[in-house]
């Protein structure tokens, strides 16, 4: 339950952090116009320690535009680790090809603006984590390592959002950016989300080489780190 708020927190942290008195401080963004190769892993980890890791790597461009720029990609590979359990699912997932979330478009800032396309894939989610559900209920494994598999499972499933990463992803600044929230569980508990965005590698112009965001939630003296990684490298002929 906190990783689905953890998850929701870290969507409207990416939101809010990209108004006017961040952008005030971010270098004026002009991406290279060269191919280049995105690379996005999510990594989530479960309460036995295992991971569930989705890494997709996407060729792109930045093309300018009027107002701003159109980020043109597609995917060019997608690996999948997680328990066996999730075998199958992670077998549909690696199969998916995701180019749903291009042409983007961001301002001349280089923030990502915000968009209500559907995603076309949605019926195919929907299947999969049916499936998927299906399979974790079969299996010979206590309640609760049930509930934390389905719980992957919906993870798994989410991956890939309709936002390539929070608005400020192609021109974060220096600075680290943490906001901290506490959220009321339905059972009565109190937890709290931490979520950390840290970008390197600065190019001229703004865009990163490297970035991650971490979400920790809190809860009842435990706690748990998942990650979002982005790399931003040169195309290679």
């Amino acid at each position: 339950m906190l990783a689905g708020v953890a998850a929701m927190v870290s969507v409207a942290f990416g939101q809010a952090l990209a108004g006017t008195t961040i952008e005030a401080e971010i270098a004026r963004f002009s991406p290279p116009l060269t191919p280049l190769v995105l690379t996005r892993s999510v990594v989530r980890v479960l309460a036995d320690g295992k991971e569930i890791v989705v890494t997709r790597r996407y060729a792109v461009q930045f093309i300018p535009e009027a107002d701003g720029y159109r980020l043109e990609g597609h995917q060019i590979s997608a690996t999948v680790d997680a328990p066996p359990v999730l075998a199958r699912m992670a077998e549909m997932e690696r199969n998916r090809v995701d180019n749903d979330l291009f042409p983007a478009r961001l301002d001349a800032q280089g923030m990502i603006r915000e968009t209500s396309q559907a995603k076309p894939d949605s019926a195919f989610r929907a299947a999969a984590v049916n499936q998927g559900g299906a399979i974790i209920a079969a299996a010979p494994m206590p309640e609760g390592a049930k509930r934390e598999r389905l719980a992957g499972l919906a993870q798994v499933g989410g991956s890939s959002v309709q936002s390539i990463g929070p608005q400020f992803l192609f021109n974060p600044g220096p600075q680290e950016r943490v906001e901290r929230r506490s959220v009321q569980l339905s059972d009565g508990k109190v937890g709290e989300v931490e979520v950390r965005f840290k970008a390197t590698g600065l190019m001229p112009g703004g865009l990163p080489g490297r970035a991650e965001r971490q979400v920790i939630t809190r809860l009842a003296g435990t706690s748990r780190l998942n990650r979002e990684i982005w790399t931003i490298s040169p195309a290679t002929p």
